[in-house]
């Protein structure tokens, strides 16, 4: 795609193929190391095969970094993120893409939330916590900046 400067006609088809791309669903299955008895083979394999919560879970992230990330990559050549996707489905400039992504990410949190509350899967309690502390942890990281990039930007509150 970058070497062609593919731009996906809409955010959906993005989506399906940028998700992954966020590596959240392996960041999950690493989520449940140490977890002792309650993470068993099962556990991880249910991971695995990527239920709706860590779907879910990659979006938000795959969202999260598009927004906070835009202006540095295009800096260079890159994969189109979700913002020049919505930008080429709606014909809006870039500041309109990057609110209606913002509400994209809201409602899947919502969905995330939703799956959080209902989320059974025949997996205890504490390893489904365990991937929703990720998906916190993720949100700080991008709070309000590329801080999984930028990491150095964190220093004071790891100090604190």
């Amino acid at each position: 795609m970058r070497e062609e400067n593919v731009i996906p006609v809409s955010v959906e088809e993005h989506l399906k193929v940028s998700a992954r791309t966020s590596a959240c669903h392996l960041l999950a299955c690493t989520s449940l190391v140490g977890m002792d008895d309650i993470a068993t083979k099962s556990s991880f394999e249910w991971v695995s095969t990527v239920p709706k919560i860590v779907q879910k879970l990659c979006i938000i992230v795959r969202l999260l970094d598009d927004i906070m990330t835009y202006e540095r990559e295009h800096m260079t050549p890159h994969v189109a993120s979700t913002l020049d996707s919505y930008m080429k489905q709606h014909h809006v400039t870039m500041k309109i893409a990057c609110q209606k992504i913002q509400e994209l990410k809201e409602e899947s949190q919502k969905d995330f939330n939703a799956e959080w509350l209902e989320c059974d899967g025949g997996q205890p309690r504490k390893l489904i916590e365990a991937i929703f502390n990720l998906t916190r942890t993720m949100e700080f990281m991008y709070n309000k900046d590329d801080n999984f990039t930028n990491c150095r930007n964190l220093e004071g509150t790891i100090r604190s």
